[in-house]
């Protein structure tokens, strides 16, 4: 045969799609050099659909190694591209892509409408390629169709969790802005974020609370509260502590003792500015 059939989206099937993977061109080049090896020796007096060239020839035609194409081959058999029978490698299902077309020649079309009823071409369709033949892009088809589907419904859900994360971070800035010390801001949005998920809360609703926390114990001068970090405040949950007003006994104690220190300190007549 000086020609056959040639789907144009064949390389959209999963076989093929796999050889991809797997072997790149160099696999998928080395399929149809085969596929073009076998139709190229069929006439009315060769009808095996066999592969006559051994893995040498092959290597030295495609530039590649005996091993490699060896190896490929192998491949090539076990995932249903070509069948093993006996010693040779053949492709029946490249019949199926033979009609009388392709020939002007009385007796291989004979043969040809003979092939089409024969019972070794149909028994052949449940052990090779046919998708790869006869309706290669529909698997294909469908899995980048479902593929697409998933990639559509992945991106929905990020552009969810962006507007929540936004959401959820200008938040945090609000309180950020009203805490005293602003110490490890990266660490304390992530246990802001944490506490959110870890109790299923609005971050608006939280900002609001804690604020309202913070700038009353900062009223009420709480002590320590001043230097307290971020971090601790929400590791601790230290804003489910009990409001504590300053301890004015010991206000009044570190004044009486400043008073005590300055009528302690004697002043010389230069000091004071006395002339005597």
């Amino acid at each position: 045969m000086k020609w056959f059939k040639h789907d144009t989206d064949a390389n959209q099937d999963a076989k093929l799609q796999n050889v991809l993977l797997d072997y790149g061109l160099e696999g998928y080049g080395l399929y149809w050099y085969c596929i073009e090896l076998i139709a190229g020796n069929v006439d009315q007096d060769n009808i095996t659909f066999s592969l006559e060239h051994d893995a040498r020839i092959i290597a030295k035609g495609t530039g590649s190694t005996v091993q490699k194409v060896e190896e490929m081959m192998c491949y090539f058999v076990q995932i249903g591209l070509f069948a093993h029978v006996g010693t040779m490698i053949t492709c029946m299902k490249l019949a199926k892509r033979l009609d009388k077309s392709m020939t002007s020649n009385p007796a291989m079309r004979a043969v040809l409408d003979s092939l089409k009823d024969s019972a070794l071409l149909t028994n052949s369709c449940t052990n090779n390629h046919d998708s790869v033949m006869t309706q290669s892009a529909k698997p294909m088809q469908d899995k980048i169709r479902l593929d697409k589907n998933r990639l559509d419904k992945n991106k929905d859900m990020c552009a969810v969790r962006a507007n929540e994360l936004s959401y959820c971070t200008d938040s945090f800035e609000k309180i950020w802005a009203a805490f005293p010390a602003k110490k490890n801001k990266k660490r304390g949005l992530q246990l802001f974020l944490s506490y959110l998920k870890k109790n299923s809360l609005d971050a608006n609703l939280v900002a609001d609370q804690l604020i309202e926390d913070i700038n009353k114990r900062c009223q009420l001068q709480q002590f320590g509260f001043d230097k307290m970090h971020f971090t601790t405040y929400m590791n601790g949950e230290r804003f489910n502590d009990d409001y504590s007003k300053p301890d004015l006994n010991s206000t009044q104690i570190r004044i009486d003792n400043n008073f005590d220190m300055i009528n302690n300190i004697n002043f010389s007549d230069e000091d004071l500015g006395v002339n005597k």
